[in-house]
C-alpha cells in the first residue's frame, strides 16, 4: 500500500504545522488544566486531528496492490451431433469434472453452436469444431488452461479443418468415441450441383456414391421432382471400397425452390440407411439479368468488377473488346464501359441507348457524350486520393465492413482537375486529399429520363479487392461495393407501396426473417401503421404474426419452422395493401453421410497441441495426464486500486475517536 498525491509533500508538512498552531492558540492560556501531561495529550491529540483533517481537503488517493489466486482451467467439451452414437460421454465427462477438484472445471457442449452445459440429446445438424475453439479462446482469453477434454467421434462437416487452426494454444485430450469398423453401407457420400437453375434450361447434378464391403451388389440410382421419377440408372459395385460418380442433367421444368430427392437402393444387412437419400434444392427463375462489358485494353480493375459480380447467379456475363463487338445494346440490362476513346462511334450508340450505363474512364474522355450529370477539366497528370462515403447518399446501404474498408484500403488515383456537378447527380464516394473531403466524386450516379448512369472515376480497386483479402481472408466488404452498385443500376424501381423482403429458404435449424417496407403517397418510408403475418404449412396450419416497428421499417423474427414448404400472406391493417409469398425449410444432411468415427484425427488433434488421445475406459488415465500438464500451475495476477483516503472508513474512524477522546478529557476536567 502507499500514499499518492498530486501535490507536494510540502503540502503535508503545511498541514501538520495548521495542526500544532491551531492546537497552540487553543491550549497555550489554558489556566483551568493544572497537569502538564493532561495539557500535553490534548495538545497532541488536537494536533494529529486538525492535521489530518486538514490532509484529507487535499484528497490524497490509496494504491494498493491486490493479488488472486487462479486455479488452472480445465474444458470439458461434449459433442452432441446426430453422429454420435449415445450420451455415454455425459458419465465420463461428468465423473472427470467430479475429480478435479483441484482445477477451476467449465462445462460445454457444442455440435453447429457452443452452449454452457452438458446435454443428455445428440441432436446437432452439424459439427463444428472451428466455432468451439474460438468460443473457447473469447471465453478464456489470456488465461491459463490446463486442457481441452473433447469427448467426440473426429467427423467435422462445417467450419475449417482443426488441424490447421492456429487458436489452438492449449493441450487437447481426446476422447474417441464412435465406431471405427467400416460396415455394409451403400450411401450418398456427396452431391455438386448448381444454386440456381434457369427455366427451359438444363442443369448438371453430379452425385458421389460410397460403398463400402458391397463388392458385386447391383443398385439403383433414382432422382425424384414432385412425387415424379425424372431419372433412373443402375450401377454395380466393383470392389468392397469403391467411390462412384454419376453425372447427370435435368430440365427445370418448374419455377421456384425445386426438391430433388436422390436415394439409392436400400442393401440387404445395411445397417445405415439414413444416408440413401438425400435432397438437393434448386431455384429455378425465368430469366437472369445480362451485362455487357465492352472493353478496350487490358486493366487488373476489369478482372476486381468482373469477379465480384460473377458471384451472383443472377447475372450473365459477357465480355467483349470493343473493336469485335455488333450486336444491340438494347439485349442488356447493363453495359459497362472500360475506357472507350471518345472518337469511337459506338459512344453514338451508347447516347441513344436507353440501357443502364456504368463507366470506367479515369481519362474523362467518354463522359462528355453520356451524360450531363457532371463536368471536367483536366489541370495535370494523376494524383493519388483516399475515398470517403458521402454522408448524403442513401440510394443503397454501407455494411461497417465496407465503410472500413474505403477508409483504410491502399489510395486511388485520378485526373487533377476541376469537377462541376449538375443537380440531380449524386456522389456516392468522395475524394479526400490529406484530411480535407473534397466535392470531387469517385463513384457518381445520375438518373435522367429514366435511364440509370454510373460514373467511376479513379483507378486501383484491385488494390482494394487484395487488402479486403489481407485483412479479412475474403472479399465479402470488397463484393459489396460493386454487387451493390451493378443491383442499383440493373434493378427496375420498385413503386409499389408495401414491399416484403425474405429467403425463399432457410435451413432446418435456423431462425426465420421477414423484412417489411411501408411508404406513403410521396413514396417516403413510414411505419405509422400495424402489418400482420399469416404462414400456411403445407397441411394447412396457419400460424399469426404481427411485426414489430423498427426505426422506418418492420422486422419479424418468426424462429425455427418445421421442414416442408410455407406460404405467407402479409397484410396492411386498415387497408388493402397485401403480399403474398413462399419459402421452404429444408433438412440439413451433413450428419448421416459419414457414420464411421475419424480417430485418426482426434489423434493428430491431440498430437499438435501437446495432449494425448483417450478412449472411454481409461477414465483414470485422463485424470492422471490432465494433473501432469504442463499448464497445471496456480497463476497470480495483480490488480492495482485507487482510493481517496477520505472515502476509507478506517481513517473517518480514526478522526471520530481522536475528536470523543478530546470532548471526553475536556468534558471530565471541567472544560466543558
Amino acid at each position: 500500500m502507499g500514499i499518492i498525491s498530486d501535490l507536494p509533500i510540502m503540502y503535508s508538512v503545511a498541514c501538520l504545522f495548521l495542526g500544532i498552531g491551531y492546537a497552540y492558540f487553543l491550549y497555550r492560556k489554558e489556566v483551568l488544566l493544572k497537569a502538564k501531561k493532561l495539557k500535553q495529550l490534548l495538545f497532541i491529540i488536537r494536533t494529529f486531528f486538525i492535521a489530518l483533517l486538514a490532509v484529507l481537503l487535499l484528497n490524497p488517493v490509496v494504491k494498493s496492490i491486490h493479488k488472486t489466486k487462479h486455479k488452472p482451467i480445465v474444458i470439458l467439451a461434449q459433442d452432441i451431433s446426430e453422429s454420435i452414437p449415445d450420451s455415454f460421454a455425459l458419465q465420463i465427462l461428468t465423473q472427470i469434472s467430479k475429480e478435479l477438484t483441484d482445477f477451476e472445471v467449465h462445462e460445454f457442449s457444442f455440435s453447429d453452436k457452443v452452449n454452457k452445459g452438458f446435454s443428455i440429446d445428440n441432436s446437432g445438424l452439424t459439427t463444428n469444431y472451428s466455432n468451439l475453439f474460438q468460443d473457447m479462446n473469447s471465453r478464456f482469453a489470456n488465461q491459463n488452461i490446463a486442457g481441452l477434454v473433447l469427448a467426440t467421434d473426429g467427423l467435422y462437416n462445417s467450419g475449417s479443418n482443426p488441424l490447421y487452426d492456429n487458436r489452438i494454444n492449449f493441450p487437447i485430450y481426446p476422447i474417441a468415441q464412435g465406431d471405427t469398423l467400416v460396415k455394409r453401407d451403400i450411401s450418398i457420400a456427396k452431391v455438386l450441383k448448381n444454386e440456381i437453375a434457369f427455366l427451359g434450361n438444363t442443369f448438371p447434378l453430379e452425385i458421389t456414391l460410397s460403398a463400402q464391403q458391397c463388392k458385386g451388389e447391383d443398385i439403383q440410382v433414382e432422382v425424384w421432382n414432385k412425387g415424379k421419377k425424372i431419372h433412373t440408372e443402375d450401377r454395380i459395385i466393383s470392389t468392397d471400397d469403391e467411390y462412384q460418380k454419376v453425372k447427370i442433367n435435368l430440365l427445370a421444368e418448374n419455377v421456384g425452390l425445386q426438391h430433388y430427392t436422390i436415394s439409392v437402393s436400400q442393401l440387404h444387412n445395411e445397417e445405415n440407411s439414413r444416408n440413401n437419400s438425400y435432397t438437393a434444392y434448386v431455384e429455378v427463375i425465368d430469366s437472369r439479368y445480362k451485362i455487357l462489358l465492352l472493353t478496350e485494353k487490358t486493366h487488373p480493375d476489369i478482372g476486381a468488377y468482373k469477379s465480384a459480380i460473377t458471384k451472383n447467379k443472377n447475372y450473365a456475363v459477357e465480355q467483349v473488346n470493343v473493336n469485335d463487338f455488333n450486336g444491340s445494346f438494347e439485349a442488356y440490362q447493363l453495359v459497362v464501359i472500360f475506357g472507350i476513346k471518345e472518337n469511337n462511334p459506338l459512344l453514338a450508340l451508347l447516347e441513344k441507348a436507353n440501357v443502364p450505363l456504368l463507366v470506367f474512364d479515369i481519362q474523362q474522355n467518354s463522359n462528355l457524350k453520356l451524360t450531363s450529370a457532371f463536368s471536367f477539366r483536366s489541370r495535370g497528370s494523376l494524383e493519388e486520393v483516399k475515398a470517403i462515403k458521402s454522408e448524403s447518399f442513401s440510394k443503397f446501404t454501407f455494411s461497417s465492413e465496407l465503410l472500413n474498408l474505403i477508409q483504410d484500403a491502399p489510395p486511388l488515383q485520378t485526373p487533377f482537375g476541376k469537377y462541376t456537378l449538375q443537380i440531380g447527380s449524386e456522389v456516392v464516394i468522395a475524394q479526400q486529399v490529406g484530411m480535407q473531403v473534397t466535392p470531387k466524386p469517385i463513384i457518381l450516379i445520375d438518373e435522367a429520363n429514366g435511364r440509370k448512369l454510373a460514373f467511376i472515376t479513379a483507378e486501383g480497386y484491385w488494390k482494394w479487392k487484395l487488402y479486403d483479402y489481407a485483412n479479412a481472408r475474403n472479399n465479402e466488404a470488397f463484393d459489396e461495393l460493386f454487387s451493390k452498385l451493378t443491383q442499383y443500376l440493373v434493378l427496375q424501381e420498385d413503386k409499389s407501396k408495401f414491399r416484403i423482403d425474405y429467403k425463399k429458404q432457410f435451413a432446418e435449424n435456423s431462425n426465420i426473417y421477414f423484412e417489411a417496407s411501408l411508404y406513403n403517397e410521396s413514396y417516403e418510408l413510414i411505419n405509422d401503421k400495424e402489418i400482420s403475418l399469416v404462414i400456411q404449412n403445407e397441411k394447412g396450419d396457419e400460424f399469426d404474426y404481427e411485426f414489430s416497428k423498427s426505426l422506418e421499417r418492420y422486422n419479424l423474427n418468426v424462429g425455427v419452422l418445421d421442414l416442408g414448404k410455407y406460404t405467407f400472406l402479409a397484410k396492411v391493417k386498415g387497408g388493402k395493401l397485401i403480399r403474398k409469398g413462399s419459402f421452404d425449410v429444408r433438412a440439413i444432411q451433413l450428419e448421416q453421410l459419414y457414420t464411421v468415427a475419424n480417430h485418426k484425427l482426434l489423434f493428430q488433434l491431440a498430437n499438435i497441441s501437446g495432449g494425448k488421445l483417450f478412449y472411454p475406459n481409461q477414465l483414470d488415465k485422463i485424470i492422471t495426464a490432465i494433473k501432469k500438464s504442463k499448464n497445471n500451475f496456480i497463476s497470480v495476477s495483480s490488480k492495482e486500486k485507487l482510493k481517496g483516503m477520505i472515502n476509507i472508513p478506517l481513517v473517518l474512524l480514526i478522526l471520530l475517536i481522536l475528536i470523543s477522546l478530546e470532548w471526553f478529557l475536556r468534558k471530565y476536567n471541567g472544560l466543558i
